[in-house]
C-alpha cells in the first residue's frame, strides 16, 4: 500500500512540475520602450544561361528605431523609421549595378541616392501582437513621399514614375510581409523546453515555420525554426519561381521578447522566366544570410 501512495506522489509531483515548467514567451513592451536593431543581409543569385554562370550578390545593411507609443490592451502600437540604409548589387558580369548608402550625403545628379536618403527618417506605425504577428502598418506613404520629394527639379510625369516604382517596394502590406520575418516568432500558448508550435508567413515569400523552445531562463530565451519557403515574385521582365527551405536561430529578451541576435539562413532553387525572352526559364539558385542584432 505504501508504494501505491509513493506511486501518485511521484506522478502528481510529476504533474505538478510539468505544468510549472510551460511558460508563456511572447512580446511584453510597455509605453515609452524603444528599440534599435541592426539588419545585414547578403543574398547570392546563380543563374545558368547557356553553360554560362551570371551570378548576382545583392548586400543589405539597415538600422531602424521602434518605439512603443501606446498599448492597446494585449495590443503594441510602434512608431518605426529608419535610421540607416545601405544597399549594393554587384554582377560578375555587369560590374556593381547600384551602391547606396545614405550615411554619406548624395552627390548631386545621382537620383537613385536622393531617393534612398529620403527613406531615413519618416516614421510609419505598426500594431503588434504578443505573438510578434503585425495586425497591420499604416503610414509607409509617409517613406514614399519622404523619398520622391528628396529628389529636386524633376517634371511631375517623372516624379508619377518614380512613386510608382518605389510604392511597389514600400507599401503597407508588402511592409508587413517583409517585418513579420523577424517579429512572428512566439506561439498562442504556453510551451515547455523542446516543445515545438507552427506559423506561416505569406505574400510572394511564403513561410511554414515549426519553431521550437530551445532554453529557457530570467533573461533569455533560445529559439530555432526549420521552414520550408518558396519565393514567387512577377517584375517587368522577368518572374521568379524558388522554392527550398530557412533555417532560424533566435535569442531573445526574457522580460521584453524583443531579439537580442537572430541568424536565418535560406537557400532555394527553381527557375527564371525570362519574359522578354521567348519566355525562355533560367535555372537559378539563391542563398542568403541574414543576421539581426538589438543595438
Amino acid at each position: 500500500m505504501k508504494s501505491i501512495y509513493y506511486l501518485f506522489f511521484f506522478l502528481s509531483f510529476a504533474n505538478l512540475y510539468s505544468v510549472a515548467a510551460q511558460e508563456k514567451i511572447q512580446y511584453n513592451f510597455k509605453k515609452g520602450d524603444v528599440f534599435m536593431i541592426e539588419q545585414n543581409a547578403i543574398q547570392n543569385i546563380t543563374q545558368n544561361i547557356d553553360n554560362n554562370e551570371h551570378l548576382m550578390t545583392n548586400t543589405l545593411y539597415g538600422i531602424f528605431k521602434m518605439e512603443v507609443v501606446n498599448v492597446l490592451g494585449s495590443k503594441f502600437v510602434l512608431d518605426v523609421n529608419f535610421e540607416k540604409f545601405k544597399l549594393k548589387l554587384d554582377s560578375n558580369l555587369y560590374g556593381v549595378l547600384t551602391d547606396i548608402d545614405t550615411s554619406i550625403p548624395a552627390t548631386e545628379g545621382n537620383v537613385e541616392a536622393k531617393i534612398f536618403e529620403g527613406l531615413v527618417g519618416p516614421k510609419f506605425q505598426m500594431i503588434l501582437l504578443p505573438t510578434g504577428e503585425i495586425e497591420s502598418i499604416t503610414g509607409t506613404e509617409n517613406l514614399v513621399e519622404g523619398m520622391i520629394n528628396n529628389v529636386e527639379e524633376i517634371d511631375d510625369f517623372t516624379k508619377a514614375m518614380m512613386r510608382k516604382s518605389v510604392e511597389k517596394e514600400f507599401n503597407n502590406h508588402d511592409m508587413v510581409e517583409s517585418m513579420q520575418q523577424f517579429t512572428f516568432i512566439y506561439p498562442e500558448k504556453s510551451v515547455k523546453t523542446n516543445e515545438t508550435w507552427e506559423n506561416t508567413y505569406t505574400g510572394d515569400f511564403t513561410a511554414k515555420n515549426t519553431w521550437k523552445l530551445m532554453n529557457y531562463s530570467k533573461t533569455n530565451i533560445n529559439l530555432k525554426s526549420d521552414a520550408i519557403i518558396k519565393l514567387n515574385t512577377t517584375e517587368d521582365s522577368v518572374i521568379m519561381e524558388l522554392s527550398g527551405n530557412q533555417k532560424t536561430k533566435a535569442v531573445t529578451n526574457t522580460a521584453t521578447g524583443f531579439i537580442e541576435t537572430m541568424t536565418v539562413t535560406q537557400q532555394l532553387e527553381g527557375v527564371s522566366i525570362a519574359l522578354e525572352m521567348n519566355n525562355i526559364k533560367i535555372p537559378t539558385t539563391l542563398k542568403s544570410t541574414i543576421t539581426y542584432k538589438s543595438l
